[in-house]
């Protein structure tokens, strides 16, 4: 009791009020953890504009079901859906970080999305793609094609599924959940679109894939994110590599979060890599991996993962505004960007 007394104290002292809305960006994420065994079973919410942070449970601290990678929100009804290995989703409310129940899903899920048009939310583990009705719950479907990142069309009719150990991005087609066709990109780490067309990074090689969905045409964009002793099994100890991936509002630029200290950009348009930014809130290694573009792109909220914090930097110039020491997500969500 003591606990739970200490825990809402906090989030009272350190929190925006109740209601985001009007008040600046919400920026919301699954703690930091490893891919496997137990996790601090938090949630961040974090607000840019009025520079403050809280943490919210989905599960108790230190425990596999505390793990989770990518929670999935819902505008409309105002949810966080955290999806976690042992094969539940937690239900928190985004303004008060209260729980509001749970639901069985399949085994292994760290990756949950929402699609607000068909009204489904997704959930993805290393072999297993489910989905379920927002409203409901209820299973709509469940197909044998895993990985560890999701992207969707503008319209939610077609849904791109990749991952660091997969060979393919694999297109499934909604709401059906009928596999339609694959293209020949390996090692998604993350998935984004911007200006139509599908981003894909490649942590390993520091190439950024791109598939233009209307013609089927793959480019591939070198970069020098590239670490040359990389390996799945040691990423923290990467010096390089590319993590979040984000775009622009416009659509019109997509963004890497870089293990080696920068956020890369490309142009989405015209398909060539346009420079980076170098983020250096301390000396030393500053290995960057969940981004979130805030502030209508002006912008970014980014997490330095080494050093436990996250920072909100100038797209531009690369100047640090804000550092939120104690906060880490690897994977942010823009709930609201007014």
């Amino acid at each position: 009791m003591l606990k739970k007394l200490l825990f809402m104290a906090t989030i009272a002292c350190t929190a925006a009020p109740a209601a985001y809305a009007g008040t600046g960006p919400l920026v919301l994420g699954a703690s930091a953890n490893p891919p496997k065994g137990p996790g601090p079973g938090k949630v961040f919410m974090v607000n840019p504009s009025s520079r403050t942070a809280r943490a919210a449970s989905f599960a108790k601290a230190g425990t596999p079901g505390g793990n989770s990678f990518y929670a999935g929100y819902d505008a409309a009804t105002q949810t966080v859906f955290v999806p976690s290995p042992i094969g539940r989703i937690t239900m928190l409310n985004a303004n008060t970080g209260r729980r509001m129940g749970a639901f069985p899903t399949i085994r292994g899920a760290r990756v949950a999305r929402v699609l607000p048009q068909e009204h489904l939310l997704l959930v993805l583990s290393a072999k297993t793609l489910a989905a379920y009705s927002l409203a409901s719950h209820k299973p709509a479907f469940t197909i044998a094609v895993g990985g560890n990142a999701l992207a969707a069309n503008s319209k939610e009719t077609k849904l791109y599924v990749g991952g660091n150990m997969d060979q393919q991005i694999t297109v499934v087609s909604l709401p059906s959940g009928q596999v339609i066709k694959s293209y020949p990109v390996a090692r998604s780490g993350d998935l984004v679109m911007a200006d139509g067309k599908l981003f894909s990074a490649d942590m390993k090689t520091g190439v950024m894939s791109v598939v233009d969905p209307a013609t089927d045409k793959i480019t591939r964009i070198k970069t020098s994110e590239v670490d040359p002793n990389f390996s799945y099994a040691a990423i923290p100890h990467a010096t390089a590599g590319f993590m979040q991936l984000a775009s622009s509002p416009n659509g019109q630029i997509a963004y890497a979060a870089g293990f080696s200290g920068h956020i890369l950009k490309f142009s989405a348009t015209s398909l060539k890599y346009l420079g980076e930014i170098s983020i250096r809130p301390a000396k030393g290694m500053n290995q960057l991996s969940g981004l979130a573009i805030v502030d209508h792109g002006t912008n970014a909220l980014v997490t330095v993962e080494n050093r436990h914090e996250v920072v909100l930097t100038n797209l531009t110039s690369g100047k640090i505004i804000h550092i939120f020491r104690g906060v880490a997500s690897n994977r942010w969500i823009v709930a609201s960007d007014t």
